[in-house]
């Protein structure tokens, strides 16, 4: 594929972002630097300003001098470059779903923060084919092997222009105009599935399984998946309510009215608007909760707490043990609330909790339940809160959601 050929690709999927600033994520492999490089010729075409991100997982010790291999990179293309950290990895659990959770974070600060509506990300079709086949492996359905979408979210929107190109071909245009890059090690260590699957796609192209194949046959259900989403879309209206607190209260009685794929839908879904998580729950897990909550039973998962209320709505809110106490100056916490403080100092804020509940006097005069108002946010001082405009005590910071509720309804459908 020539250059000409690389650029049309990327043109027809830049063409339909919304306007704004573009930003692009940018580690110093192969993918990521080609992506930066045409994107930054069509930025200049098209007279939209770019700003690039290279996020420093510190888990290697190359890491850092892979980022200021991306930073010289972007002074000669005159790109305004940040280099976001990452040091919150604590060794347990999923270190890539951990840092993909983060890079999401990480990245939605840094595009607020410079007004980016747009972030770029260099998946390839080699991508597309290795993500249907891990999750072909996990028995997903319709949603998961739709695969890896064009354009998703918003504010800001991702978008993925390179999903029709191959890796290899992006590492010739490259090395035809003589630029470099890096390759991360972790892509050849056999303990992550994507790499054994990599590995594995030599022996199914003999079989007609090729990377074109399997990235065609994940386009190719992604149509599907649209239906699908409209349809929950429509049920979300009728029986889902999300409000200030950053809750959703699903209406239990209209909600079973629905196909049972549509309800698992619609709870997945809440959980992701309340946690923020870039992937919904498994849906193993998920029907084994919907099934405990039918049965009266509250339940936790994917950073939720959720529980059925005495006039039956079902209540999807944040889990108090997935919530921390950070020092902030007007920016977010945990992903989705906006902190504006008066006079622009650093503040504590953390949940309300069980010890700040009863500082607040009148909080059962807002009519709200207990178990809400106790995972919204509050500032501190030390023991004592000092501010929790959610919860009636006002102070010289205020804390609102980052988003429209609109957007719970618009965001199901992923275009």
């Amino acid at each position: 594929m020539d250059q000409t050929a690389l650029y049309t690709k990327l043109d027809a999927v830049m063409c339909k972002v919304p306007n704004g600033a573009l930003g692009v994520a940018v580690s110093g492999g192969g993918d990521s630097t080609a992506l930066l490089l045409l994107l930054t010729k069509w930025a200049k075409t098209n007279g939209r300003k770019i700003y690039a991100a290279t996020i420093n997982h510190n888990l290697r010790d190359a890491a850092a001098n892979e980022a200021n291999f991306v930073a010289d990179l972007c002074v000669t293309l005159g790109v305004p470059h940040t280099i976001l950290e990452w040091q919150e990895w604590s060794g347990h659990g999923n270190l890539q779903n951990a840092a993909r959770n983060a890079r999401k974070k990480l990245l939605t600060k840094w595009a607020i923060e410079h007004e980016v509506s747009v972030i770029a990300l260099g998946h390839t079709q080699d991508d597309q084919a290795e993500t249907f086949l891990m999750r072909l492996t996990r028995g997903s359905g319709v949603d998961g092997l739709s695969g890896i979408r064009s354009a998703s979210g918003s504010n800001p929107v991702w978008v993925r222009p390179l999903l029709e190109v191959t890796r290899q071909a992006l590492r010739d245009y490259l090395t035809d105009l003589g630029q470099g890059w890096i390759d991360d090690p972790s892509n050849d260590d056999d303990i992550f599935d994507r790499v054994k699957i990599r590995k594995a796609l030599p022996a199914l192209a003999e079989l007609g399984l090729t990377v074109e194949r399997l990235a065609q046959t994940a386009e190719g259900l992604q149509p599907s998946r649209l239906a699908l989403e409209k349809m929950t879309q429509n049920a979300a209206h009728h029986c889902c309510k999300p409000n200030q607190y950053g809750v959703v209260e699903v209406d239990l009685d209209i909600l079973q009215q629905e196909p049972l794929d549509i309800q698992y839908r619609l709870l997945s879904y809440s959980m992701s608007w309340v946690s923020g998580a870039v992937y919904r729950p498994r849906f193993k897990a998920l029907k084994s909760i919907y099934g405990n909550l039918l049965d009266g039973c509250s339940q936790t998962l994917a950073g939720c707490f959720l529980k059925i209320s005495n006039d039956r709505n079902l209540i999807v809110m944040r889990e108090l043990s997935n919530l921390h106490f950070v020092q902030l100056k007007n920016e977010l916490y945990d992903g989705r609330w906006q902190v504006s403080a008066d006079n622009n100092d650093e503040v504590t804020i953390g949940p309300l909790g069980e010890k700040g509940l009863p500082q607040i006097e009148n909080w059962r005069e807002i009519g709200v339940l207990r178990d809400i108002l106790m995972q919204t946010p509050a500032v501190w001082d030390n023991d004592v809160v000092i501010s929790a405009s959610l919860a009636g005590l006002e102070g010289n910071v205020v804390i609102s959601l980052k988003t429209d509720l609109k957007h719970f309804y618009k965001d199901i459908v992923s275009h």
